[in-house]
């Protein structure tokens, strides 16, 4: 029995997918970073970013906001990208963090 559409399913399966991509990019871009680190972690940031937490890039000070804690500093390319699909800052920037 699933619990979730399965346009949902999808929907965060391409997100992932898209994680996995330009967090490359960025990591080639430095010719420096963890590929493994960032592609493993790239299905979980999906759901988390896309999901789960509550976020606002709109309104960063919100009290109410969820908090996320990466101590796998080897996936921080993942990280960066997720901020930025969700709007903390530019896709373009990250053609500059690199």
């Amino acid at each position: 029995m699933s619990y979730h559409s399965e346009s949902l399913i999808c929907d965060l399966q391409e997100k992932a997918r898209f994680l996995r991509i330009e967090s490359l990019k960025m990591i080639c871009r430095r010719k420096a970073g963890h590929p493994g680190g960032t592609l493993s972690a790239a299905d979980i940031m999906a759901v988390l970013f896309f999901r789960q937490l509550r976020i606002d890039s709109q309104n960063v000070n919100w009290p109410e906001r969820d908090r996320f804690i990466l101590s796998k500093g080897h996936a921080s390319a993942a990280l960066y990208v997720a901020l930025a699909m969700r709007g903390f800052f530019s896709m373009d920037d990250l053609a500059h963090w690199g």
